[in-house]
């Protein structure tokens, strides 16, 4: 008897929804986009704005949270101790490090963990994909592939599904 999760013709059917060509094909698209990146053949472009959102793939609400927990908790301490001027000023100081110091951490860990997860993980990739608020710009020039409207897919062809001078790719 054959349980729900066994059936391989369900597996491939449900795998193959999520990209639009062959399996195999998907997974050598990917390794010649991730060899392009670390070529400098093509850049990332991030819209910060729409990676931070909570329903991101890459995104994590506790990057924020960090300084505004601080934030709190230093106010109540300079309540406690200097009275209602004090937490007002220490609120308005943790502000000011959020909207300056705190959103360039916060853009630090997405772009790296775009590029540590995403650019490891076919399924990630292309769930990020799907998302938007990333976009490849090619080196040479050429017109950048914005998600999720762009077609990675076709951009990665153009460009050439081997990376030439790396001798992982033989291999990979």
């Amino acid at each position: 008897m054959h349980q729900i999760g066994d059936n391989p013709a369900m597996t491939e059917a449900t795998e193959s929804t999520a990209a639009p060509v062959p399996e195999e094909s998907a997974v050598s698209l990917f390794r010649a986009l991730v060899q392009h990146h670390a070529a400098g053949r093509i850049a990332l472009s991030l819209d910060f704005r729409r990676l931070h959102h909570m329903d991101c793939p890459v995104a994590v609400e506790a990057d924020s949270n960090i300084i505004a927990y601080a934030t709190v908790a230093l106010a109540l301490l300079a309540l406690w101790l200097g009275g209602w001027w004090a937490a007002g000023a220490t609120l308005a100081a943790g502000a000011a490090l959020y909207f300056t110091a705190g959103r360039n951490y916060v853009r630090r860990r997405i772009r790296r963990r775009i590029e540590e997860q995403a650019l490891s993980s076919l399924a990630l990739w292309q769930k990020l994909w799907r998302f938007g608020g990333i976009g490849l710009v090619p080196a040479d020039g050429s017109d950048p592939c914005v998600a999720p409207a762009g077609n990675w897919m076709a951009l990665v062809r153009r460009l050439g599904t081997s990376a030439p001078g790396n001798s992982e790719a033989a291999g990979a």
